[in-house]
Formats: structure tokens, C-alpha cells, sequence
């Protein structure tokens, strides 16, 4: 009776199927051992329902433990808030270094940090230091991301690049006050993360590169879409010291990307430079005409609308592309319904200066409808060119 096929991760199938064909091209296998070993595994996914309930528990015994800190802080004095939640990071990081199994040093560093951040904000609270602000959150994502390469963690990395990007968003957000900022800032940002993510490439934390170019794409769809949005930016204030820095940070990362970075390093980190360049031509473009929904859109509006539309479908069709060559099949997926939802909002906010009531929503019914199935149809003739 025959064995039923292995579950390995999709790269590492990628990996075996390149090998195989090396060894058939250098004769040391036939065309047929090579298929039979193939036949052997099949993709899968890494993570178990036990690790994921582990995570999850972790997840919610770090949240709890800062929502306690936080419901009794009237009960208990700033010396002691301190010293109870130093303890819990402390027991979490040797925890997350000592435990056995894999899913509970994963929930161990989870809970370290969100314990981390707890630390942070009661320090900050006892020093008299003001806690609505970006700064603190800053500190904590800078914590995060030193504990994730120092424990050469997935999970911390990760939730400190959620942390970091968040800390950005809310810095760039608070100083200028603008969406045509905020759109430019995540973009700035989303290429800081491609081009560290090809320097990961090949090296000793390669398999550090998944999150970063995760982030990369997350935060560059999400400026793109931001930008291509009507009336973005228009007459509203947009340059921040934040925001330089940004770019320069952006600037920074993508010459060494074309320097270090293999070749697809260099052309991601370029593609990165190359969507700031229309992002800020997008945010600083101030068509004539009001962009209230009466009336419809002047011809310099719709023009603007286009083209924030074309570049937002080509930039997704790129890390498309990207993915697709990298076998990162979740990133096509999540390029997929990035792709389809800004297709929904963008034809919702241009059609409706066109149309009202019924021949509204067949409209729109037509344009969701047709855009699924192609993207769906190019998301399976993506994969099927590059397998």
C-alpha cells in the first residue's frame, strides 16, 4: 500500500523540484525517480491546530495581562504596576527561550512582546511622560524588532512590523494632518520593507524575508490606495519632518537593495521607488472642479481618477507577479483581495457622481462581478506560468 504523500512548506517544495531538476539535467536521476520523489510531497501549511491555539492563547494572556494592569490602576501604586509586569516580560522571554515545544516558545515571545509594551507605557506613566503620543509606541516597536533578531523569532518580527507601521502611520498622521501625507509615508515605508527584505534574501535570516516583504506589500497597496482615492490630497497639507525622513529612509534602504540585493532585489526595490514617484504626483495633483457628488467629475478629475486607477491595478499586478515567482502563494491571494476591494471602493466613488439609485447598483454589480472573475482567471494563469 502506498504512503500517502508528505505536507512540506510550498517554498521548500519550490526548493526539491528546482534539485530534482538540477540532478535530471546532471544525470545522476531519470525523468521517472524524479517524478516519484516529487509525488512524494505535497504542500501544506506549517502551522498545526495546536501551535495555533497556543498563539492564540498567547495572544489573549498578553492582552489580558495589560487590560488588568490597566482596570486597576487607581488600586495600585506605579512602583508596583512596574514591578508586576517587569516580572511577567521577564518569565515571557525565558519562557519563550527554554520551553520544549515549538508552539509555546511561539506563545512565550507573543506574550513578551505585549508584555514589553505593558513595560513601556508604565514606565512612561510613572516618569509623567504624556501617552498619547506616537513616541511611546515608536519605543515599542524598536523594543520588538531588537527581541525579534536577537531571539531569531518569526512571531516577534512580525508583530513588530505591525507595531512599527502603526507608529509611522499615527507620527506622519499627527504632524501633518493630511491623507496625502499618510499615503506617502506608508508608501515610504512599504519600500524600506521590500528593500530590507531583499537584503534577507540568500542570507543567514532568509527566512526573515517572508515578513518584511509581507509588510512591504501591505503598506504599499494600502498608500497606493489611499493616493488613488478622489480629492486626496488636494489643497491639504502634506510635508512633515516625519515624512522627509521617510523618504530619506526609503532612499537609504533602496540603494542598498541595488547594491547588496540580487537581481529581483534590485527591480522590487526600483518598482518601490517608482510608485513613491507617482504617489507624490497623485497627492499633489489638484484637478479644477469640486469633488462633491454632484454634477460629476470635470475632465481633469476623471483624468486623476484614471490614472490613480491604472497604477494602483499595475502595482498590484506586480507584487502579483512577484509572489508568484517567489511561490508565496498567500501573498497572491492577499494581492487578490486587495485588488478586488479597491476595484469595489474605487468604482463605488466615481460612479456614484455618475449614476444614482438602481442604475447605480447594476453598475456596480457589473463591475464587481466582471472584476472577480478576471482576476480570478489571472491569478490561475499566474500560477500556472510560474509552476
Amino acid at each position: 500500500m502506498m504512503e500517502s504523500p508528505q505536507r512540506v512548506p510550498a517554498r521548500r517544495l519550490a526548493w526539491l523540484r528546482h534539485e530534482l531538476a538540477r540532478w535530471q539535467a546532471g544525470g545522476v536521476i531519470d525523468e521517472g525517480t524524479a517524478r516519484r520523489i516529487e509525488a512524494g510531497y505535497v504542500p501544506g501549511r506549517r502551522l498545526s491546530l495546536e501551535r495555533l491555539v497556543l498563539l492564540l492563547g498567547g495572544g489573549f494572556l498578553g492582552v489580558g495581562l495589560i487590560w488588568l494592569v490597566s482596570a486597576n490602576l487607581d488600586q495600585m501604586s506605579p512602583w508596583v504596576r512596574f514591578a508586576g509586569i517587569t516580572v511577567i516580560w521577564i518569565a515571557a522571554a525565558v519562557a519563550g527561550e527554554t520551553v520544549p515545544q515549538e508552539g509555546g516558545r511561539q506563545a512565550a515571545r507573543l506574550v513578551t512582546v505585549l508584555a514589553g509594551g505593558g513595560v513601556i507605557f508604565q514606565a512612561a506613566q510613572s516618569l509623567q511622560v504624556p501617552a498619547y503620543t506616537s513616541s511611546l509606541l515608536g519605543v515599542w516597536a524598536v523594543g520588538a524588532l531588537a527581541y525579534a533578531y536577537a531571539a531569531a523569532a518569526w512571531g516577534p518580527l512580525v508583530m513588530a512590523l505591525v507595531i512599527a507601521s502603526a507608529w509611522y502611520g499615527w507620527l506622519v498622521g499627527e504632524q501633518s494632518g493630511g491623507a496625502g501625507a499618510i499615503a506617502v509615508g506608508l508608501l515610504a515605508a512599504g519600500a524600506v520593507a521590500s528593500a530590507v527584505a531583499a537584503l534577507h534574501d540568500g542570507g543567514r535570516l532568509a527566512r526573515f524575508a517572508g515578513p518584511w516583504r509581507m509588510a512591504g506589500v501591505v503598506l504599499a497597496l494600502s498608500g497606493l490606495f489611499v493616493a488613488a482615492f478622489p480629492g486626496v490630497g488636494a489643497g491639504g497639507a502634506f510635508w512633515s519632518p516625519g515624512l522627509w525622513a521617510g523618504l530619506a529612509a526609503a532612499g537609504a534602504a533602496i540603494a542598498a537593495a541595488v547594491f547588496l540585493a540580487g537581481r529581483d532585489g534590485k527591480r522590487e526595490a526600483l518598482a518601490l521607488a517608482g510608485m513613491i514617484g507617482v504617489a507624490v504626483l497623485l497627492v499633489t495633483w489638484t484637478p479644477r472642479g469640486d469633488y462633491g457628488y454632484t454634477g460629476g467629475f470635470s475632465a481633469e478629475q476623471t483624468a486623476r481618477a484614471v490614472t490613480g486607477t491604472l497604477t494602483y491595478v499595475l502595482a498590484a499586478s506586480w507584487f502579483a507577479v512577484v509572489a508568484a515567482r517567489r511561490d508565496l502563494s498567500y501573498l497572491v491571494y492577499l494581492v487578490t483581495a486587495a485588488l478586488v476591494i479597491f476595484v469595489t471602493v474605487q468604482s463605488f466613488a466615481v460612479f456614484q457622481s455618475l449614476l444614482t439609485g438602481a442604475a447605480l447598483f447594476l453598475v456596480l454589480g457589473l463591475v464587481f462581478i466582471g472584476t472577480g472573475f478576471l482576476v480570478n482567471y489571472g491569478r490561475h494563469r499566474l500560477m500556472e506560468a510560474t509552476q
